[in-house]
C-alpha cells in the first residue's frame, strides 16, 4: 500500500483465515491489499485472530477490479 493513500475501501469482510486467502488471491493478480481488523486496525497477527470481523482492504481505484475477481473465483 502506498503511504499516501487516505482512504481504502473494504471488498471483503469474513474470518481471519479467509480474509488472509482473499488478500492472498488479489495480490496474485496485482491489487495491492490488506487485512485489517475493526477491533485492532491492524495488520493479521496470529494473536488476534479471534478477535472479531476482518476485512480486506484495497485502494479504491481497485475496488471494482477487486470485486470483480472475488466474484468470478465464487463463481469457479
Amino acid at each position: 500500500m502506498k503511504e499516501s493513500d487516505s482512504s481504502l475501501v473494504c471488498v471483503f469482510k469474513g474470518q481471519a483465515f479467509e480474509a488472509e486467502v482473499v488478500r492472498a488471491r488479489l495480490e496474485d493478480s496485482g491489487i495491492d491489499a490488506m487485512v485489517m481488523n475493526n477491533t485492532m486496525s491492524a495488520i493479521f497477527s496470529t494473536y488476534t485472530a479471534m478477535a472479531g470481523s476482518w476485512c480486506v482492504m484495497v485502494n479504491p481505484q481497485n475496488e471494482e477490479e477487486a470485486l470483480e475477481l472475488l466474484s468470478n473465483n465464487n463463481k469457479s
